[in-house]
């Protein structure tokens, strides 16, 4: 099948997996919801989870059962609008 085939598939950057990981956070949300909704394994959603919550964008308040809820932060907002707007201005220039 030629590169221009029916099917295409994009690899996601690290800023997308980001930014999947922010948007599903809004009003809290379990470790296992963001993982299906942002198709990703646990490993890798630990390294992220460990690198949005030392850099201010997400917190994660630990519940009585020891369960972890994951909520955005006002800075992850910051850069959830951020990235919308980049995506949405390199979208209008499509070659």
């Amino acid at each position: 099948m030629s590169s221009k085939g029916k099917f295409s598939f994009q690899q996601r950057s690290r800023i997308d997996i980001i930014a999947c990981i922010l948007e599903n956070s809004k009003g809290g949300s379990r470790k296992t919801k963001i993982i299906y909704k942002c198709n990703l394994s646990f490993s890798q959603f630990n390294l992220y989870r460990n690198y949005l919550a030392e850099n201010g964008l997400l917190n994660v308040l630990e519940l009585n059962d020891g369960a972890e809820i994951f909520e955005i932060t006002d800075k992850g907002r910051e850069f959830l609008k951020d990235y919308k707007r980049v995506k949405d201005a390199l979208n209008e220039k499509r070659i």
